[in-house]
This record gives C-alpha cells, structure tokens and sequence, in this order.
C-alpha cells in the first residue's frame, strides 16, 4: 500500500537563505528549521502562498497562537516552542498520509473510480489552474491547447503540491458531480497579501496574526475524515457552512479530491488519475466578520453609500495593485458616508478592512522594537473572467521604515499620491475627450455623438502610457518616503512628466498636424459660456496639483 507522510517526506520546494540551490523538504523541517530557508519557492505563485497559508493553519493549530503581536514577535526572536511542534506533529501523524486509506490528507475517502459508473474520475491535470483544469482557457492553457503535450503523471510530491493549490484556488463552475455547480474556493479570486521577512521564519512569524479565542476551530485534518456521503447530504439539503476560524478558513474543503496511486513499471508511486467532484458549500460570499474574516484578504468599502457590505479586493487585467495601494493601508481620510433622509442626515466613516497579516507584521516589528528591519509585502491573485482563470500575477512592493513608525502619516502620503495621480489621469481622459469632440467636428459648431468620440478615444494610447510609465517613479516615492516633503516634489514632479508625454502621444495619435495643434489650445463658446480648451483641461489639473496642501498656506493675522 502506498504511503506519502507530508510532514516527513519532501515535497515543499524551499529556496535556502545561504542562495543555495531550491531543495524539496516535509512540513516538520519546514517549521522547525525555517530560519534556513529563505522562502517558499515554487514556479507557481498560487503554489507558494497555498504552502504558506497551509503552513500558517499548521502552527496556529500546534501552537494555539499566537495569542497577540507581542507573542508572535517573541517567536520571531527566539524561534518556535520546538516541543509544542513535535508533540503535535506526533498527534496527528497519521492524518498528513496523502495516501491514508481511512483519512487520506485533504480529500474525501471512499470517492473511488468505479462508484456510480466510475463518473467522479478526472486526470490529476483538473487540480491545477495554470496547467489544465476545466476553468482555464488555451490561452493561458498553453499545454492543453491541441497537440500539446503535458506529464501523464504526477510524483506524490507533486500531486501534493496540486492538492494544495486546487483546494485553494478553484473556480466555481459547473461540476455535476453531487450537484450541479460547485462554488469557487474561499479565496479563490481574491488578492492575498503576505508580508515578507528576510528568512521564512521571519515571514511566518510576520503573517501569523493574532489568533486568540479560535478554541472552536478545526483544520481540515482535525475534522472528522469526510466520505462522499456527507458531502452528498449538504448539496441535497441545500446546506453550508461557514469556516469555524482561521485554520478551517486555511484548509477549506471546496473540492471533494481522492488522489489514487498506482505503481508504474519502475516501481515508483505516480498519480494519473483523481476522485474529482464538487466539495463543502460555503455559506456567503466567502467573508465573516470579526475573527472569522481573512487575515491575507482587504475588504473594500462600497461604492454604492447605501449598501454597508464591503467587498475583497481583487487584482485587476487592466491595472496593477500599486494604484490601488491606498487600499492595503489603514483609512487616513476619515472618508464620510451620507446617511438618513434630507434634513435628517447623519454621516458616518466609509471605511475598509486592510489584510491583517500586513496590520500584524508592523505591529510585531513596533513590538521588538526593531523599525529598521526591512519589510516587503507581496500580493497574489488569480484573475478569471465569466469562471475561467487567465492569469495570475504577484507583485512584491518594499515598505519604508516610516510604515513601522509612523503608520497613519505613511498611509496618508501614499492616499495623498496616489489622488495626484488619479486627479491628473482624469484630467487628461477629459482633454482627450475634448480633442476628440474637436477632431471629428473639424472645429464647427455641431456636437458630434458620444459613441463617436468615445471611440476615437479608445484609440489613443496616451493614458495607458502614464499609468504604465508611474509605476517605476511610485516605488521610488515609497522607498524615499522617510523625506515625505522631498518624495512628494519628487512624485509630483514625475506625474506632470508623464501626463505631459501622454497629453503628446495622444495628440500625435489625433493627427499630428497644425490643425490638431489648434483644435488642442482652442477654446469654444456656447451660450455665451467658454468651455476651456483640451490643453488648458490638462494645464489647469496640473497647476491645482502642485498647490501646497491647505495646511501649508500661509494663515490670515489681524492686528
């Protein structure tokens, strides 16, 4: 019979913090010796931060902590409570065989190939997002595309990692296997947000947010072993659950998943084929409050003021998260909602939720009293369309020591940059408007349609050439940050840079000639009211953004 413990065996792809070479290592030496490694390194982004929060649900379970910052920041100093880990790991040693037959690790026992007419089996390729699962296109699917070519089998290290991925990142979609759709993974489109250290005992010890009062929660290993029959009774009864804390959000169920081994011609244990079908139902939208919510997930207040519900921030086709960075950091604007009837309105904070983990890592450095130490956060999504996956992307940003010490002026820096940006970005989509309205009127009085405009609009590239060019400059404002009045000069001086070389792009795209050059400076006069040209729209953008802030104005005295 085969056997696969995770705890022991090497499956976990680690990159040592000596800048060795990547070697593969089980989830006890992962913990116990994190200070060796560098960090998780799998080709796979989705992989890594799957094998960072199944790690993280590990030590929250062994160590049933920590109980606040100021713990996690003892761990981050003396290392973890080795006998705590051993004894835990000697409890449930039996549970982490991927191939167990009563409790095989994350799957659901008895879901074999010839139950029903053998309808449940798939290839091993369906846990896999990037590499051939139903909810990913040929695009992104280069070796699905016909006649390609893929491994017509897995390792057990590598249908472990698999495992890992699919239960955390699978779309939901139609299954029809125990019920007619599946819903997606409970994080399976979010952006997750950890925060990096200079080792992976650092990292772990910076993403292990408080974890106190969560008595009641299981990791999916701890739960009773589930059987194709209890999953069966929740799609039946129309029932779902919601995630009993941290680790049971970890380690969610969401596919029911039976690895069968079989033994090539070499004698070697190899995974084709899989027990495949639709996993636990999870109650909601995928977010608690309090405790229960995410601590790698940001909530977002609503656009709409008369909707309370906040929603997770998700990575972007059409931008990348440093514009909306303001976002991962704490409400410095005091932003207000209107509330009630007119004459009897009320305001209250229109406020979001930024990721615990980044919230805990400055807490536990401001706790060792180590604000120098160098601090990255990285942020990982898979982005679908309509159900199906066509990328994903992480994007690792460097945070200044100011963020440590100074957490509220830091957000307030960046909220602050960022509008700039925005404020000028909308400045040059109004000119542009303009210009195009001009262009196809040829300067007469005639309005040309909107469709029109907006499509001769579309064509010109000037807009996405200043986001795409920023982002270089941003990072620079981040990491000069400590000098927060020189940075924002700097950043300022950057964006009237680049909206001036987008404003031209865009006028050579309109034509390039001295009409065009005309249309840009010309104003118009309707109803006796002057509408101001396309160039001054920009100028007079430009000119509100480099106006010192109100508090920096000098103050009227009397005498």
């Amino acid at each position: 019979m085969s056997s696969f413990n995770l705890l022991h065996q090497p499956w976990i792809p680690v990159r040592p913090a000596d800048g060795g070479p990547v070697r593969e290592v089980g989830l006890r030496e992962l913990l116990l010796n994190a200070r060796d490694f560098g960090r998780i390194d799998d080709p796979s982004p989705l992989v890594s931060v799957a094998l960072l929060r199944l790690s993280l649900a590990l030590l929250h379970r062994a160590l049933k902590g920590p109980r606040n910052a100021g713990q996690a920041a003892e761990w981050f100093h003396d290392g973890f409570p080795a006998e705590k880990l051993e004894g835990y790991f000697a409890e449930w040693e039996a549970s982490f065989d991927l191939f167990h037959p009563e409790r095989p690790f994350w799957q659901v026992r008895g879901l074999t190939l010839d139950l029903e007419g053998g309808k449940y089996r798939s290839h091993w390729s369906r846990l896999g997002t990037e590499v051939g699962s139903a909810n990913t296109s040929p695009l992104f699917n280069a070796a699905g595309r016909p006649g390609g070519e893929r491994d017509d089998s897995l390792s057990p290290a590598q249908a472990a990692r698999r495992l890992v991925e699919g239960q955390t990142f699978l779309l939901g979609g139609l299954i029809k296997r125990l019920t007619t759709s599946a819903r997606a993974a409970p994080v399976a489109t979010f952006a997750l947000t950890a925060a990096q250290g200079r080792t992976l005992h650092e990292t772990l010890c910076l993403n292990l947010a408080g974890y106190a009062g969560q008595d009641h929660d299981q990791a999916v290993w701890e739960r009773e072993p589930l059987t194709v029959d209890t999953v069966r009774l929740y799609h039946e009864d129309g029932r779902a659950d919601l995630p009993r804390g941290r680790a049971d959000r970890y380690t969610w169920p969401s596919r029911s998943i039976l690895l069968l081994p079989e033994v090539d011609e070499d004698g070697e244990t190899r995974v084709t084929s899989i027990g495949f079908a639709a996993g636990i139902p999870l109650d909601g939208p995928g977010e608690g409050e309090g405790s229960n919510i995410d601590p790698m997930v940001t909530l977002r207040p609503p656009s709409d003021p008369k909707k309370s519900e906040r929603f997770p921030l998700k990575l972007r086709r059409e931008q990348l998260l440093w514009r909306d960075l303001s976002a991962l950091l704490p409400d410095p604007q005091n932003e207000l909602q209107v509330v009630g009837k007119p004459g009897e309105q009320t305001f209250k904070p229109l406020r979001g939720h930024p990721p615990g983990t980044l919230s805990h890592a400055r807490a536990v450095l401001e706790s060792l009293g180590d604000e120098a130490h160098p601090l990255a956060v990285s942020v990982t999504g898979l982005l679908s369309d309509q159900g199906k996956a066509f990328a994903y992307r992480q994007e690792t940003y460097a945070l200044p020591t100011v963020f440590v010490t100074d957490e509220q002026g830091f957000a307030m820096q960046v909220d602050r940059a960022l509008n700039d940006a925005k404020a000028i970005a909308e400045a040059l989509r109004q000119a542009t408007a303009r210009l195009c309205a001009e262009v196809i009127s040829r300067g007469g009085a005639r309005h040309p349609h909107k469709e029109d405009v907006s499509a001769l609009a579309r064509t010109l590239p000037g807009l996405g050439a200043y986001w795409a060019a920023l982002e270089a400059p941003f990072r620079v404002f981040l990491a000069e940050l400590g000098t927060p009045e020189d940075a924002r000069d700097r950043w300022q001086t950057a964006v009237a840079r680049e909206a001036r070389r987008a404003w031209e792009i865009n006028l050579r795209g309109a034509g390039d000639d001295g009409q065009v050059l005309g249309f840009a400076y010309r104003p118009r006069k309707v109803d006796n009211k002057t509408i101001p040209s396309p160039q001054t729209i920009l100028d007079r953008a430009l000119a509100v953004m480099n106006r010192p802030p109100p508090s920096a104005l000098p103050q009227e005295t009397t005498a």
